[in-house]
């Protein structure tokens, strides 16, 4: 069905003043809960999605010994999701398939060329980008497009905290491509690893609250539960053996909360060292740095969305 025809059943609709263009780009497939928060993103009716960009997470295939392709295996996963959701009119592009090989490379491929054509539309909304892991296709589109920067918004779900910084996943993905974006002049909200780990939840919160809720909330907790065992490492403090955290969900927290909560600081864009950790520069862009989020005003907007479009 149409994404409309959906977000007919919640029974309100915003403003057409509130309308916000949004281009998710995600690595699905590297564990469950990236899943959550594009059905939260498709699920709020502000929110204009355009499109969403699969991108890749190789340096993890690479480590572990993973299949390959994980770009396209992020892209699969993101069909499987919208086929369970029965969305069929959101486009998904397929993204590059591995990181820069340097801060001037400029990769094709239709989730590039996608982000720049949408940048540029003659189009009064707002465009924000939901970055959800690797930053390639992003970077990608910056190098081939440098007029775009001034045309978005990064939400960058990604970055070790403040101030010192610390490796992390999505930047471990490409670390070369969160250089290009912090070096270009495109406006960033980033929210580190610190605020976006504490979107926690239990399990049987899960099973309670999403997998009751249709063909679409059965898949999402199936999924996340399949995943688990490959991703529960005791020497990784993220997971206990019953928790998850719905990290990315925080790339539509971000354009949900009001303006008044103070949530967030302007500091001078840092400076990603070899190590992965940060260095200061006061002659660097201002970039916005999420230092909280309201997690519960999150996920009962979430988990209310879906009980809503896909009642029991």
């Amino acid at each position: 069905m149409e994404r409309s025809e959906l977000l007919a059943r919640l029974g309100f609709a915003p403003p057409e003043a509130c309308r916000v263009r949004v281009i998710i780009d995600t690595d699905a497939k590297n564990e469950g809960d990236d899943d959550f928060a594009i059905l939260h993103h498709l699920l709020t009716p502000q929110f204009d999605v355009r499109g969403i960009c699969a991108t890749h997470f190789e340096v993890k295939t690479t480590q572990r010994g993973l299949p390959p392709h994980s770009m396209e295996r992020s892209y699969q996963e993101v069909c499987r999701l919208l086929n369970a959701a029965h969305i069929d009119d959101v486009p998904v592009l397929h993204g590059c398939t591995a990181p820069l090989a340097s801060p001037e490379d400029a990769p094709d491929c239709e989730a590039v060329e996608f982000l720049i054509q949408e940048a540029l539309r003659d189009d009064p909304a707002p465009l924000y980008i939901a970055a959800q892991g690797a930053m390639t296709n992003i970077a990608a589109a910056l190098n081939r497009a440098p007029e775009i920067a001034s045309r978005m918004t990064v939400l960058w779900n990604g970055g070790g905290p403040y101030p010192a910084g610390r490796p992390e996943f999505n930047v471990q993905q490409d670390p070369i491509a969160c250089r290009v974006l912090l070096d270009s002049a495109v406006t960033v909200w980033q929210i580190p690893q610190d605020v976006y780990a504490r979107f926690e939840v239990s399990l049987s919160e899960l099973a309670l609250r999403v997998r009751p809720c249709g063909e679409v909330g059965a898949y999402l907790f199936r999924q996340l539960m399949d995943e688990y065992p490959s991703e529960y490492d005791p020497r990784f403090p993220l997971r206990t053996g019953g928790n998850w955290t719905l990290g990315d969900n925080t790339t539509a927290a971000v354009l949900l909360e009001n303006g008044f909560r103070g949530h967030w600081t302007l500091r001078p864009a840092p400076v990603l060292l070899p190590s992965l950790t940060y260095a200061e520069a006061s002659d660097r862009k201002t970039i916005r740095v999420y230092h909280d989020l309201d997690v519960r005003f999150a996920l009962e907007d979430f988990y209310s969305k879906l009980a809503l479009c896909y009642p029991r």
